[in-house]
């Protein structure tokens, strides 16, 4: 609470006063040797803004300043914006908690020693208390994620020190209250710092109310000031912990599920609210990798359940990366397929110097690759043959020299080989069928011959070229040509490779940059639909609920009405009940002015509903006159002003008398009726909301459909492409591979070339095929 200057605690109304601004704190800090006790802060110098003198950072209930003490320390001082009383025992309570622990005993040091001052600071001519925390040199969590996720090793390692943290918390009592980004600092050695100790819990405060729930992008829609005690901090530990897994195992998550102006990591409140319009979920619940699956699914478990309901988070609580049960990858094998979700690929190794892939260069070729080449691995030798198919790989060992496939003869004939025969044999045949059924021109003869031999050997030829045995020959063959010439200059194909799989992986890294933003762009397309929905809904309803709203006072006007005859009717039946002649009783009333008002004809109460007066002409006085129910004014003799306004009142009571006992309600057929309205009006306004709500729901349900679809079709994509991708990776190493015994290879490609021709020749030849279409073999 704030103090006056003599230090006794500031009274106001209530007992307490409005504590000051930023801006007043800010004001006051401007001379520090005046406004501190303390002699680090009285000392210090205060960080300054450009323009607007001493710099802070504003919160809700606090403005923090950074202070520099003449040895150099430097400080962040909490000013507090909103008055609590029991602020200084809280913080003697966290004080002497995080005092009492062993620092030894902590897995990092991530308790920040501070100070409690009460009369810390004085402002608006009031002293007022502040917190000294010793200044934490670190990156909040959101700002060190985006700087390293594509760090896998970085990130998993700080998500091993968060959940050691955890540990470390709930093994003393201890809950930070409010685990979020920008409480949690990641120090130069990757250690982390907790700051922000308002909402802390430990032992001493047991039973006291909480001041904060926390972020609410990191804590359980479930959680209440009820919760205030040491499994708090349950869910936003899993919460985080899950977010640096995801990240570490897929960095492409982050591209996708962060906004870069969210104050969240990768899920926000709206995913804990209302999950069933999320877009993170289904990314997390649905990845390929198991570890991330089943901790998604555990912590989209817990979102229904109560804050002290939650397990602890520990390392037997959540399953093991992956990497580290199963085999370790050698260098040279290639990286895994880029699964649905998966981000840009990693960095490549570190690379040594002239060698832009780290891989050393063979004995081979030395002399013939520069300092800016590539390299192929020493241990490299040579593997399968050019005519290995594509996407085999290639084992390691001495250079051998292998035997040449054998090529399969021709083997059973199809309708084209028929085809191509009865053409040949058809165009050989026309020219002599010709000269005897008609009579060409002299010379038709040979050139006839000539051309059906032209077509005949056409014919043979197209249907031999199509067989699959001669198709496979000619593959076989034109592998060993482009093989033959790689080896020609196997330094310079290396590097052609080499800028193949580069440009390969800047090619996938492009179209996975691509797809996130598309996936991030859905996000945003989905929340902005959805408040578009959300405000026509609004607006359709609005109009129809206000109508509903009115419905109560419609009907009491509609009461009003019909009763309003049935009131007139009593009072009327009443007055007319009321002779005249009970008016003598009032003061002033004879008998011979009842006779004068009986003669004017006003026998009963009823007869008349008041008087009016006028100037009486020569005279200074008012002459009276009654109003008939007819609305004739008539003149009674003998009544002046006097005993004309006590006749009014009198009737005016017999009125108020009649109106107390008139019906309360319409009769029963008018008051039915009046409900059935009022029923059906209401039924009508009813339908008119469901309309409304059902459309909305209708085109939430197709924006998500369509939302999802086009998410589940960019992962397919994305999955399908990794794996092309990773497939022609591997066939451009296998191919860098079999380069390593350039010198031997090219002499065993080039004997199997020379081999493969002789063979097709000799067993593909167009001898053997017309053999084949004679004989079937």
């Amino acid at each position: 609470m704030a103090v006056s200057r003599g230090g006794r605690p500031a009274t106001g109304t209530g007992g307490s006063r409005r504590f000051p601004t930023g801006a007043n704190y800010a004001e006051a800090l401007q001379h520090p040797e005046l406004c501190f006790r303390d002699p680090d802060l009285r000392d210090g110098s205060v960080r300054q803004s450009p323009v607007l003198g001493p710099k802070a950072i504003s919160g809700n209930f606090a403005s923090v300043f950074s202070v520099t003490a003449q040895d150099g320390q430097r400080y962040a001082l909490k000013c507090f914006t909103r008055d609590t009383s029991s602020i200084g025992t809280r913080y003697a309570a966290i004080s002497a908690a995080l005092g009492a622990l062993d620092p030894g005993a902590l897995s990092q040091p991530w308790p920040v020693r501070f100070e409690f001052l009460e009369q810390g600071v004085l402002a608006l001519g009031d002293w007022f208390p502040v917190v000294k925390m010793a200044w934490v040199q670190g990156t909040d969590l959101l700002t060190w994620i985006e700087r390293h996720r594509q760090d896998t090793a970085a990130v998993r390692a700080l998500a091993d020190r968060f959940l050691a943290v955890a540990r470390d918390l709930e093994d003393h009592g201890i809950a930070h209250g409010d685990l979020q980004h920008g409480n949690i600092l990641v120090a130069a050695d990757g250690t982390l710092r907790l700051v922000d100790y308002d909402g802390m819990y430990v032992p001493a405060l047991k039973g006291v109310a909480a001041t904060e729930n926390g972020h609410r992008n990191y804590q359980s829609p479930r959680r209440t000031a009820a919760d205030f005690g040491p499994a708090m901090d349950r869910f936003s530990a899993w919460l985080i912990h899950l977010s640096l897994v995801a990240v570490a195992t897929d960095a492409g998550l982050w591209t996708q599920l962060h906004d870069d102006q969210g104050e969240y990591l990768i899920l926000s409140e709206a995913d804990f609210t209302d999950p069933a319009t999320s877009l993170a979920w289904p990314l997390l619940l649905g990845h390929p990798d198991e570890r991330l699956r089943a901790e998604a699914e555990r912590v989209h478990g817990f979102l229904g359940q109560r804050c002290s309901a939650l397990p602890r988070l520990t390392a037997a609580a959540v399953p093991p990366p992956a990497s580290r049960t199963g085999q370790k990858r050698t260098k040279r094998s290639p990286a895994p397929p880029v699964a649905a979700g998966a981000g840009a690929p990693a960095p490549a190794a570190p690379r040594t110097p002239g060698t832009p892939t780290g891989r050393a260069i063979p004995a081979w070729m030395a002399g013939r690759v520069g300092t800016g080449g590539t390299a192929v691995p020493a241990a490299a030798t040579a593997t399968a043959g050019a005519g290995a198919a594509p996407g085999s790989s290639a084992t390691a060992g001495p250079a051998v020299t292998a035997a040449p496939a054998a090529v399969a003869p021709f083997a059973g004939r199809r309708p084209a080989d028929l085809l191509a025969a009865a053409t040949a044999v058809l165009g050989t045949a026309a020219p002599g069928v010709l000269t005897v059924t008609a009579a060409p021109p002299q010379g038709f003869l040979p050139l006839a011959q000539g051309a059906a031999l032209l077509a005949s050997a056409a014919a043979i030829g197209l249907g031999r070229r199509r067989r699959p045995e001669h198709r496979s020959a000619r593959r076989h063959v034109r592998g060993l040509r482009l093989r033959a010439r790689e080896l020609k200059d196997p330094a310079e194909v290396h590097r052609r490779l080499e800028q193949e799989i580069q440009k390969l992986d800047q090619t996938a890294a492009k179209e996975n940059q691509a797809s996130d933003k598309r996936i991030k762009s859905l996000q945003t397309e989905l929340r902005d639909g959805l408040a578009r929905i959300t405000v026509d809904l609004n607006r359709r309803t609005d109009r129809a609920r206000k109508r509903q709203a009115e419905l109560p006072a419609r009907e009491q006007r509609m009461i009003n009405d019909a009763l309003a005859p049935e009131i007139r009717a009593h009072i009327e039946k009443k007055l007319r009940q009321t002779s005249v002649h009970e008016a003598r009783s009032l003061p002033n009333m004879g008998a011979k002015t009842i006779k004068a008002l009986t003669d004017a004809g006003i026998r009963t109460a009823a007869d008349f509903t008041g008087v009016s007066f006028a100037q009486g002409p020569g005279t200074g006085q008012r002459a009276a006159y009654f109003v008939l129910r007819s609305g004739m004014h008539v003149r009674v003799p003998g009544i002046g002003e006097g005993r004309a306004t006590t006749l009014a009142g009198w009737r005016q009571s017999l009125e108020q008398r009649a109106r107390v006992s008139a019906p309360a309600t319409p009769s029963g057929p008018a008051l039915s009726r009046i409900r059935s309205e009022i029923a059906t009006l209401r039924a009508q306004y009813d339908g008119e909301v469901r309309q409304a709500e059902g459309k909305a729901q209708q085109d939430r349900d197709a924006l998500q459909k369509r939302v999802a679809d086009e998410r589940q079709r960019l992962t397919s994509e994305r999955q399908q492409r990794g794996v092309e991708a990773q497939r022609k990776r591997a066939d451009l190493l296998r191919r860098q591979k079999q380069l390593a015994g350039a010198q031997t290879e090219r002499a065993r490609v080039a004997g199997e070339l020379s081999a493969a021709r002789t063979d097709t020749r000799r067993t593909l030849g167009v001898g053997r095929y017309l053999r084949f279409l004679v004989t079937g073999r």
